[in-house]
């Protein structure tokens, strides 16, 4: 905290306290406390841990004081914002990067997202400057584990998760995602995520005053978790929920993580991570069904997208998703979308390889767990 204050000029970090009082620092020190005593990182991971702390501190200082001196920037709506969910690995990032192309639409891009206040007032030289040392970061991931780039491409100027913008609350799966720290993965999943999604919509405001669009695209498997607290800051939000067979998901899923891991730790127990994992995704599935049959998540602003359809047909798999919220596509849009499909083909970065047999797992034992959600989205097995 010190280091970060010193490189921004600036000590206030704002508080951020939830409903009953716990605020930003709380979350913050448990992630610390779970790096020191349960995450031995290696030199490459204490660099790239070290880095993205700074990164996100020194943006919430940067952020709360651009929001002291400019109060006007937390009083722009963010309407009906689309959000892309799904089991990670189900195709939401390909789904998010489509629907950027629509002109109407605005998407968190990575360098924005990691320096918000340059991307929202910054110079030309600046945003410059902030878009190569961003790439340049992002780049760096393929180089420490050329592997992470057959699962998954980064750049500065493509669109990225939420997850992303949620770093400076301490509240965000990107921190459990990559580090083995048990303990505040279920401090974590216990918690509060109001003030998380309140600290993202204002970052949102703040990037909004140089996007064109009006209509904010998002993405992260992560928020099938928290659907509850993203609908009560944003009330009209939109969903296209993408389904996909798990026996094909959860074994992507695994190696990604522990692909990520391995980028800062040698100590990754892949073994003991696979049922609490294929659990954890089976429950969250089965609460979202509950949820929207109840009426606790509001079903009519859903869409939901077999992966099929979006992979045999992408232009109706889309136009079929504005019907349903009765949004008028862009002509444009059919071409753009092949175009970007033409220059981005399947595997040109290498094929990632996985299996459930590498977990410890089988196709039926994986589809068994989730039998619930497969009848309820009438999802067929890929293989």
């Amino acid at each position: 905290m010190d280091g970060a204050c010193e490189e921004a000029g600036l000590a206030d970090f704002g508080d951020g306290s939830d409903d009953a009082g716990v605020s930003w620092r709380n979350h913050f020190e448990v992630f610390m406390e779970a790096l020191e005593r349960e995450c031995p990182l290696h030199l490459v991971g204490r660099i790239l841990t070290r880095t993205d702390l700074l990164r996100a501190l020194q943006n919430r200082l940067e952020l709360v004081e651009l929001w002291r001196s400019r109060p006007d920037i937390v009083e722009q709506p963010i309407r009906e914002p689309l959000v892309v969910i799904g089991a990670a690995r189900s195709g939401t990032s390909i789904l998010h990067e489509l629907l950027a192309l629509d002109p109407a639409h605005a998407t968190p891009t990575t360098w924005k997202v990691h320096r918000p206040v340059i991307a929202a007032t910054g110079d030309a030289e600046a945003v410059a400057a902030a878009r190569r040392s961003v790439d340049a970061v992002v780049s760096f991931w393929h180089d420490v584990q050329p592997e992470y780039e057959t699962m998954h491409h980064n750049g500065g100027d493509l669109p990225t998760e939420c997850i992303f913008l949620t770093l400076p609350a301490f509240l965000s799966d990107n921190w459990a995602g990559t580090h083995t720290v048990p303990s505040y993965s279920r401090h974590l999943a216990l918690a509060d995520h109001r003030p998380a999604y309140e600290w993202h919509r204002r970052t949102l405001q703040t990037l909004s005053g140089r996007e064109p669009g009006q209509r904010w695209v998002l993405k992260a498997p992560s928020h099938l978790a928290t659907l509850r607290e993203l609908f009560a800051v944003y009330p009209d939000a939109r969903v296209i929920q993408l389904h996909r067979d798990p026996a094909a998901t959860l074994p992507s899923m695994l190696s990604l993580m522990g692909t990520l891991r391995w980028m800062r730790t040698d100590a990754v127990d892949m073994a003991s991570m696979v049922e609490p994992t294929m659990a954890g995704v089976a429950h969250l599935q089965r609460r979202a069904i509950a949820d929207r049959a109840s009426g606790r998540l509001p079903d009519d602003r859903f869409f939901d997208l077999p992966y099929p359809d979006l992979l045999a047909d992408p232009v109706g798999a889309i136009g079929a998703a504005y019907d349903r919220f009765e949004w008028t596509m862009p002509a444009s849009m059919p071409g753009a979308v092949r175009a970007y499909l033409a220059s981005r083909p399947r595997s040109s970065r290498g094929r990632h390889q996985y299996s459930p047999e590498a977990f410890g797992l089988t196709a039926e034992h994986i589809r068994t767990a989730f039998s619930h959600y497969l009848e309820r989205f009438d999802i067929r097995p890929e293989h």
